[in-house]
């Protein structure tokens, strides 16, 4: 957020400008600005005909008539639509006024919302960074409208806004990273109007630009805050999980790394013990599912936030300890299917989420974002990438081992599939001989039915001569073994029919290991087919086989995936993204 000073909308109220509809700009333009909705918007199906429902809409820009005053019916002005449920962008002429882009997701505290016209197609960019595309509009000409807040009948917003800028071209992902944190001065190119909103009093607002379109405040009233830095705060966390093992132990130990850095105190609770602890991490690390020995941390710790991973039952739990901090809901995972994820949300988990948490936290995960979103639409809800520092873990040079190794890194239950990985791999050992598989595992979480299961099956492919299982690796090592896999000429085979987020891909991809996965929802954070990984089919066994067979011969696509999947990692992931984030959400809890 660019200004202390903003205009803040009550849901009846509004800002009206001189020229109401910019009827110059047409077809290619942007709208930007700053928003912090306080309540959710109606969301509609996406479509380009018709007059559609617009009650229960926050238009922060109002779709103002197209056919206004002149009657030309063929041109329809453009209004945006922004709850803490998402943003829908809608166009509006004579019996016209369809959601042309829809877009669902958590939009929480202020954030940066352009919505970028380029030949009458919209597209949406969140913070800078690109969210959805619309659809054409069948309109003649579409252009920006000048009146914000909201219009009866069509809906009002409810909320801040700040720093209102339209242009006369389409800006790009970059431009806007580049300039919404900036205060502009009103003479650059292409800029048709900027409204700062940061005069603080009275009922007009300035545009900015030499053409002077200036505007009235109709009962929007003048608010500001102070901006409370947060990285010079000794701010002390719990972050609480069952085991220390797999994904969220990994996260864990990132999150630590990343947050430590910036003076932020990070303690961690596991109900029981686990192979993650060899990792060691310099802080506090509790093993208890002791009630009073939780309560005694907690009274002792004297946390500003405890993030609770999973555990409903311990989300009630410290509540009865008269805990009084935020009390943040995370989640990395949920559930064998993506139907379960909604179907336990809705009928388990609702209640204590709802009743005891300040809000809840998950990754950019679709099947995830799908179903916080679809039950909890109101909540506060902080959707963002987990972190990795990828300087202290990386490829590293090692002597290239005889054999072609295929890897896979999981637990031997049923969500990771490593049933699926062997077929996989007899099919590309009967092949090539010379193939080997590595299995990394955590030997203590799988039950005897599963394991015996799991052996029968190696002598059943007769495998067991080309296959290497690594049990409880500590951490530190797999970089080697990433390392390894990918200069042998293999690749990680992941086989997960859900992840939440997918560490062991990520670790694989900046140790240059190409890899072959199901598409498994986490790893779309990751993978883009054929440019940073390859996708197959959950099930279908000859394919995954066919895009492995590519994978091992292809060596200019090989090496491609390898460096654009380290590139990806790296821009993407960075630990400084998720501090900012994590204190954004702290502070938005907070407030």
């Amino acid at each position: 957020m660019l200004r202390s000073t903003f205009l803040n909308f009550n849901g009846q109220d509004n800002l009206v400008t001189q020229k109401q509809l910019f009827k110059e700009v047409k077809n290619t333009f942007t709208i930007e600005f700053w928003a912090r909705p306080e309540d959710i918007r109606e969301s509609e199906k996406e479509s380009r005909r018709g007059v559609t429902q617009t009650l229960n809409q926050r238009f922060a820009v109002t779709p103002v008539f197209g056919a206004y005053k002149d009657g030309n019916h063929s041109l329809a002005g453009v209004g945006i639509s922004v709850g803490k449920n998402g943003i829908s962008v809608y166009e509006h002429t004579t019996d016209y006024l369809p959601p042309v882009l829809v877009f669902n997701g958590s939009i929480n505290g202020w954030v940066h919302i352009a919505v970028v016209y380029k030949n009458k197609i919209p597209a949406l960019f969140i913070n800078g960074e690109y969210a959805r595309t619309g659809l054409k509009s069948l309109r003649k000409s579409v252009v920006p409208s000048g009146i914000f807040g909201g219009l009866n009948p069509y809906g009002f917003y409810k909320g801040g806004l700040s720093e209102i800028r339209i242009w006369s071209i389409a800006k790009t992902g970059e431009d806007l990273k580049g300039i919404m944190n900036q205060e502009l001065s009103g003479e650059e190119e292409d800029l048709v109007a900027y409204w700062k909103l940061d005069e603080g009093f009275n009922s007009v607002v300035l545009d900015s630009t030499p053409n002077q379109n200036h505007g009235t405040v109709l009962g929007a009233k003048w608010s500001s805050y102070q901006k409370r830095e947060l990285e010079n705060k000794n701010l002390n966390v719990l972050f609480t999980f069952f085991v220390p093992s797999g994904g969220v132990e990994t996260l864990n130990r990132q999150r630590f790394y990343a947050l430590n850095k910036k003076g932020i105190k990070c303690d961690f609770l596991y109900s029981q013990s686990g192979t993650g602890l060899q990792n060691k991490v310099n802080t506090s690390v509790f093993i208890t599912s002791s009630d009073e020995e939780i309560e005694r941390i907690i009274e002792k710790g004297s946390y500003d936030a405890i993030i609770v991973c999973s555990d409903l039952l311990l989300l009630k739990k410290v509540r009865s300890f008269g805990y009084k901090g935020l009390l943040i809901y995370d989640n990395q995972g949920l559930g064998f299917n993506k139907e379960y994820a909604e179907n336990y949300l809705k009928n388990h988990a609702y209640s204590d989420i709802e009743e005891y948490t300040d809000a809840i936290m998950y990754p950019k995960t679709p099947h995830l974002i799908e179903a916080f979103e679809k039950i909890f639409p109101s909540k506060k809800k902080y959707c963002f990438h987990n972190c990795f520092d990828t300087n202290s873990f990386k490829y590293e040079a090692h002597p290239k081992v005889n054999q072609i190794i295929i890897g896979w890194v999981g637990r031997i239950e049923e969500n990771k599939n490593w049933k699926d990985f062997l077929t996989i791999g007899a099919k590309l050992i009967q092949k090539s001989p010379n193939i080997h598989l590595w299995m990394f595992e955590d030997n203590t979480l799988s039950t005897k039915d599963e394991r015996r299961n799991f052996e029968n099956r190696i002598k059943e492919l007769g495998i067991k001569d080309n296959l290497t299982i690594y049990a409880n690796q500590p951490h530190s090592k797999m970089a080697e073994y990433f390392s390894k896999i990918g200069d042998s000429g293999g690749f990680l085979c992941s086989t997960s029919k859900v992840e939440g987020f997918g560490y062991a891909v990520l670790e694989a991809m900046v140790c240059k290991c190409p890899v072959l996965s199901t598409d498994s929802d986490g790893v779309r954070s990751f993978i883009t087919h054929d440019l940073t990984g390859k996708f197959f089919q959950l099930g279908n066994i000859n394919q995954a086989v066919e895009q492995g067979e590519e994978l091992l011969s292809n060596l200019p696509l090989r090496e491609k995936i390898r460096i654009n999947a380290v590139n990806h990692i790296n821009e993407n992931f960075a630990p400084e993204k998720y501090v900012e984030n994590f204190i954004g959400m702290i502070n938005d809890c907070d407030c």
